[in-house]
C-alpha cells in the first residue's frame, strides 16, 4: 500500500505544479495529495489515517489565508508526531520559521519560489529519513532482544546495521560502545584498526575530528542517558555531519543510546550557494538590493539603541548610458566591475555597498562620526573615479554623483532615509554631476 504526501496552498497555480512536480518524481512510490487549506489538509490527515495509510510527509506553503504554516505544522506535530513537515517560505521570517522549529515541527523549509532540483532532492532525503526511522524503530526492536542474546544474535544485528544507508553508532549505558557499522567508520574516516572495543579510543577520535565548539556539546551528549536530539556536526576539515540520537529502551527502562550519523555536507554546501546566489549580484559579486534592505534595517536598529550617527548613500556613475551605447554592455559590464573594485577600495570594513541597479550603488556607513566624516568618504568615492578605465583598448572617463541622507537627521526609518537620498542625488545630478549632496 502506497504511502501519501500531502501538499498544502492556498494558491491553485502554486499547488498544482507542487503536486506535478512530485508526482514526475515520487508517484511511483506515493500517492500525491492536494489541500487548499490548514483546515482541509487536517481533514484529510484524519481521513487518510482512518484508513490506515501512512503520511511520511507534509509539504505546507508558510502564508495561508485561514491557517497559517506556522499554526497548521505544530497542530500536525501533536497529531502526527513522525509525519515529516516541510515549508515553503517566500520571505526570510527568521523568527516565524524559529517558532515551528522550536515547536520540533520543522523537518526542512525550502525557499520560495523553489529550486526544482533542490525541492526534489529535499524530499528525497525526508522521504529516506522517515523509512531510516521506520528502520531504526525495528532495529531498536531487534536490540532488545540481542542484549539478552549470544554473539549469534549480535551478528544479525550488524547485518541489519549495515544493510542501512546511515552511519549507526550503539552505546550502552555507561557509554561504552556496543558496535559500529561500517557506514559508520567511512563517515568519520575511522582507521582501519578502530575496535569496538576501545571506547574511549573511538570517542577521542571523533572528538580529534570536530571543531572545538562542537566537539565540547557531542561529548556533553554522550554523557547523557535519555536524550533525543537532530542537529549538525561541523568537522576541522569543514565537512557537515547529520547526526541523530536516540534512547534505547528495554522494558521502559534505558539501556543506552543510538546514534546516527549522515554526511551532508554536500547538501549544506549546494544551499549555502542558492542562499548567496539570492542576496548577490552575479556581476559585481557585491550584496544586491535584498541584503542591502535587510542590512539597512539591522543598522538602523543598531544606531537607534546605541545612538549613534549612521547614514546611506545612493551613487550613480553619470552618462553610463553612453558608455553602452557607445562601446557596448561588455565593456560596461567591464566598467561597472572595475568601477566596484576603486568604491570598495574606498569604505572601512564595517561599511557595506551594494549594486541597488543599473549603475546605480547603494553604501551603508554605520557609526558615523560626524557629518565631515560623510562628506570625507563622498569625497575619496568621487575622487577614485577620477584616473582613466582602460577596458578593451578603451580609455574611459566616468564621474559619479552621489546622494546622502544622514540617521537620524534625515529619517528614522528605511523609506524615509532612501527617499532622502534619492532626492538629493537627483539635486546633484541636476548641479552638474561629478559630485555630491
Amino acid at each position: 500500500m502506497k504511502g501519501v504526501i500531502i501538499c498544502v496552498d492556498d494558491e491553485l497555480i502554486i499547488l498544482e505544479t507542487l503536486g506535478r512536480q512530485l508526482r514526475r518524481n515520487f508517484g511511483k512510490d506515493y500517492n500525491i495529495e492536494l489541500a487548499n487549506s490548514g483546515a482541509e489538509a487536517l481533514s484529510l490527515c484524519a481521513e487518510l489515517t482512518a484508513e490506515g495509510l501512512k503520511i511520511p510527509l507534509i509539504i505546507s506553503d508558510h502564508h495561508m489565508q485561514e491557517m497559517d504554516g506556522d499554526s497548521l505544522l505544530i497542530e500536525l506535530h501533536k497529531l502526527y508526531p513522525k509525519m515529516l513537515k516541510i515549508m515553503l517560505t517566500g520571505q526570510a521570517d527568521v523568527d516565524s520559521v524559529a517558532n515551528v522549529v522550536n515547536a520540533g515541527a520543522l523537518y526542512r523549509y525550502i525557499s520560495k519560489p523553489w529550486n526544482k532540483d533542490d525541492l526534489i532532492l529535499t524530499v528525497t532525503e525526508a522521504l529516506r529519513s522517515f523509512a531510516q526511522e521506520q528502520k531504526l524503530a525495528e532495529q531498536n526492536t531487534l536490540l532488545k532482544e540481542i542484549n539478552s542474546k549470544l554473539e549469534n544474535s549480535l551478528l544479525l544485528l550488524l547485518a541489519t546495521l549495515e544493510a542501512t544507508a546511515n552511519g549507526i553508532l550503539v552505546l550502552d549505558s555507561s557509554g561504552k560502545v556496543v558496535i559500529f557499522n561500517q557506514k559508520f567508520a567511512e563517515i568519520w574516516h575511522l582507521p582501519a584498526s578502530t575496535s569496538k572495543d576501545d571506547s574511549q579510543k573511538l570517542v577521542d577520535l571523533i572528538l580529534a575530528a570536530l571543531i572545538k565548539a562542537d566537539a565540547v556539546l557531542f561529548q556533553a551528549l554522550l554523557m547523557q542517558e535519555n536524550i533525543k536530539q537532530r542537529d549538525l556536526l561541523v568537522l576541522k576539515n569543514g565537512r557537515i555531519i547529520e547526526y541523530d540520537s536516540q534512547p534505547q529502551k528495554l522494558s521502559d527502562k534505558i539501556v543506552g543510546q543510538v546514534l546516527t550519523f549522515r554526511d551532508v555536507t554536500r547538501e549544506k554546501q549546494k544551499q549555502a550557494t542558492i542562499e548567496y546566489q539570492a542576496l548577490h549580484d552575479t556581476l559585481t559579486n557585491l550584496p544586491n538590493r535584498a541584503l542591502f534592505d535587510l542590512k539597512l534595517s539591522e543598522a538602523i536598529t543598531y544606531a537607534a539603541e546605541s545612538s549613534q550617527i549612521m547614514a546611506i548613500m545612493f551613487l550613480d556613475l553619470d552618462r553610463f548610458k553612453q558608455v553602452n551605447d557607445t562601446f557596448g554592455h561588455s565593456v560596461g559590464d567591464l566598467l561597472l566591475q572595475s568601477v566596484t573594485q576603486r568604491l570598495v577600495g574606498c569604505l572601512r570594513e564595517i561599511d557595506l555597498i551594494a549594486r541597488w541597479g543599473g549603475d546605480e550603488f547603494g553604501i551603508i556607513l554605520p557609526e558615523i562620526r560626524s557629518r565631515e566624516n560623510v562628506i570625507e568618504i563622498a569625497q575619496r568615492l568621487i575622487q577614485s573615479m577620477q584616473p582613466e578605465f582602460i577596458l578593451e583598448g578603451h580609455r574611459l572617463k566616468v564621474t559619479t554623483s552621489i546622494g546622502i541622507a544622514l540617521y537620524p537627521e534625515d529619517g528614522l526609518d528605511s523609506s524615509t532615509l532612501l527617499r532622502s537620498a534619492d532626492t538629493v542625488l537627483y539635486q546633484a545630478k541636476k548641479s552638474g554631476r561629478n559630485n555630491y549632496c
